[in-house]
């Protein structure tokens, strides 16, 4: 998993592009609660909080997948384009850097079917298939 200090650097980098958070709400995920606190509502305690592990990412990105793959069966255009925004994020947490540069390049240069060629991507590349 990357260092405190990586994320924190890659939260700032990347919110100006992602005005919703979609991206960069997952990067919190991964904070202790010192360094989360500035992005966390009022009132979340540290007793609260749980910092996501490596292996916590990974179970659920793996999860999430068959929610990412109807989003872009059902066309849903904005769920379909968020769920690419976790997986840049989550495969950037896992420090899976190889093929985060290809999902972000596919997703920059070649976006098209909802996203279903870079979830096939991702999971041929982690073994999900069904």
């Amino acid at each position: 998993m990357r260092t405190q200090e990586e994320i924190l650097e890659r939260i700032e980098s990347r919110k100006e592009d992602d005005m919703l958070g979609f991206e960069v709400y997952e990067y919190i995920n991964a904070l202790d609660f010192d360094h989360a606190k500035p992005y966390l509502v009022p009132g979340v305690t540290a007793e609260q909080w749980k910092v996501e592990t490596k292996e916590d990412t990974l179970k659920r990105a793996k999860e999430y997948m068959p929610f990412a793959i109807g989003k872009a069966e059902d066309q849903r255009g904005i769920s379909a384009n968020r769920s690419i925004m976790h997986y840049i994020a989550w495969l950037w947490l896992l420090e899976e850097d190889s093929l985060l540069q290809k999902v972000e390049y596919e997703y920059e240069t070649n976006y098209h079917s909802y996203g279903m060629p870079i979830l096939e991507m991702i999971q041929e590349h982690f073994g999900w298939r069904a």
